[in-house]
């Protein structure tokens, strides 16, 4: 017969009451009103100037459209729901999919949580409370019919990196053309001999000239008025005046297309107020739609 021992009453009872006043540490180290992001299912939040909750860091708001202001002011999100969809690449990179009820003229693009890190931007804990959506908002065909002005505004928006980094080169490019432009015509202006004085008419009488004297300067005063063709007045390839050439006529007409590109979106712009101060038939001032369908838009979750 196999007997098992067991532990006296006294020490069983010391046992209890040792583990009850000191609990493990696992549990002891867990933060108050902190909760983990893989144990949220879903998240309600609201727009109307809604702030989330906050301890180390300043309130955000729980909705923020982060698209141009133009889109954002066509419609304010009331209520969004967001449905935890998994981790990404840790435990707690939660990808999340959000909806709110929208125009059929509007429609959700990415919607990112941001929550506030317990005690650091690091920590796997966050603040119960602290989450907000940053959400875009896109137009849709219906949308892009309404609002015209609105939707080239949005496209110009999308220039690439490349296009930027283009237009900064032909910045440069056309800043050099013009600098080698002027220096060559003030070091031509320079080495340039002088232009040959307008002779005076004798036929009507003589005249006081500075240099020379009452009715005097000599043969070169019964010359033709210039231009003065011929050898005489002529003179070597170098020592001509700067004549506009090649590099002028480049950079006049960069200079050209430079400046009509610049002053398209001028007045555009104009054209927009003007528009704009028309009345109610302007297309950016019409408002969206009374109907409503549920959007649905995807992000990943950030802290702060």
């Amino acid at each position: 017969m196999h007997l098992t021992p067991s532990l006296p009453p006294s020490l069983l009872l010391l046992l209890w009451t040792s583990l009850s006043l000191h609990p493990p540490a696992a549990a002891a180290a867990k933060p108050q009103n902190a909760i983990l992001l893989s144990d949220v299912q879903s998240l309600t939040l609201r727009g109307a100037g809604a702030q989330t909750k906050h301890r180390r860091v300043s309130a955000i708001p729980q909705l923020r459209c982060v698209s141009s202001p133009p889109i954002c002011r066509l419609h304010e999100i009331d209520v969004m729901r967001c449905a935890n969809q998994g981790s990404g690449y840790d435990a707690q990179d939660i990808q999340w999919s959000c909806t709110a009820s929208l125009p059929p003229e509007l429609k959700l693009g990415s919607t990112d949580v941001v929550c506030e890190g317990y005690s650091s931007p690091d920590d796997p804990y966050v603040l119960k409370g602290s989450c907000g959506v940053e959400y875009r908002l896109l137009l849709t065909e219906t949308g892009e019919a309404k609002f015209p002005d609105i939707a080239k505004t949005g496209a110009a928006e999308k220039k690439t990196t490349s296009e930027k980094v283009a237009a900064a080169l032909f910045g440069v490019v056309f800043a050099l053309v013009c600098m080698v432009i002027i220096y060559s015509a003030c070091v031509n202006a320079r080495n340039a001999p002088n232009a040959p004085r307008r002779p005076r008419d004798n036929r009507w009488g003589g005249g006081f000239d500075p240099g020379f004297g009452p009715g005097g300067g000599g043969d070169d005063w019964n010359d033709p008025p210039p231009p003065y063709p011929g050898p005489k007045y002529s003179s070597t390839t170098g020592n001509q005046g700067w004549r506009p050439g090649f590099w002028t006529g480049a950079a006049t007409g960069a200079a050209a297309g430079y400046a009509a590109g610049s002053r398209r979106p001028g007045q555009d712009r104009h054209s927009s107020s003007y528009e704009s101060r028309a009345g109610p038939s302007s297309s950016s001032s019409q408002s969206t739609s009374s109907a409503r369908y549920e959007g649905t838009g995807f992000g990943s979750t950030s802290r702060r």
